[in-house]
């Protein structure tokens, strides 16, 4: 909630290993897009059927990277990234390319 505002008016957001959806539904309530990604997404059902809002199940600590070419977020750049209670180092240079300038 802090942070929400800093995020520019209709952008996307990239919600990292969004368990329930709670980030990402507050950001689709405030009207952005938002992008919700998750190793489970059977708590992010009732998510995926909401306009703004695509839900990507993926592994992000396999050996395919969800941002590598031909994979679910390879070339995607987002507005704000939100990432709460998950670190896996590394991806976090690839979460900083995937930040819109600014």
């Amino acid at each position: 909630m802090r942070f929400a505002a800093l995020v520019p008016a209709g952008g996307t957001v990239l919600d990292l290993a969004a368990g329930s959806g709670r980030h990402a539904r507050l950001f689709l309530r405030r009207g952005y897009t938002v992008v919700a990604v998750d190793r489970d997404t059977s708590s992010l059902e009732t998510l995926a059927a909401e306009a703004g809002a695509t839900v990507i199940e993926a592994d992000l600590e396999g050996d395919r990277p969800v941002f590598a070419s031909g994979e679910a977020l390879a070339g995607h750049i987002f507005d704000a990234v939100v990432v709460v209670n998950y670190l896996h180092r590394p991806l976090l240079g690839l979460l900083i390319d995937a930040i819109a300038p600014g």
